[in-house]
């Protein structure tokens, strides 16, 4: 038999568990609704990455926004056969340039069968106030 002590310690951890998964939930779909909403900013040759990208995004058709480290968001113009809905998991980024991603690297996503798309174009993205 459970004492009031114990049933109540029960109860309390059971109701903050949604509470703590409806937190990383709506922060989550704040980013994306940042992101979403954002603007791009100046064309850039270049993004450089110490060792990987931190996340990406599918934002359109033809682009998708990359995360680099120190909260960085580039949005990546992409061409070729490659379908942006298909970042499920990983992208493969194919770069000639080491650590840095130029306009004519190649990407692949994990669910695209090999297919890749060449960058085109480098823009600065920059994430919506979504505050108000």
């Amino acid at each position: 038999m459970l004492n009031t002590g114990t049933l109540l310690h029960r109860l309390a951890l059971a109701a903050a568990v949604p509470l703590a998964l409806a937190a990383c939930a709506s922060s989550e779909s704040g980013t994306s609704a940042a992101i979403m909403n954002g603007m791009q900013g100046e064309e850039t040759r270049s993004i450089c990455f110490n060792r990987n990208i931190q996340s990406w995004h599918d934002f359109d058709n033809d682009s998708i926004i990359v995360e680099t480290s120190g909260d960085e968001y580039y949005r990546l113009a992409l061409a070729g056969g490659c379908n942006t809905r298909n970042a499920f998991m990983q992208i493969a980024v194919e770069s000639r340039g080491g650590s840095c991603l130029t306009t004519g690297d190649r990407i692949t996503f994990d669910r695209d069968l090999g297919l890749s798309c060449s960058v085109t174009q480098i823009h600065r993205w920059h994430l919506a106030d979504m505050a108000e």
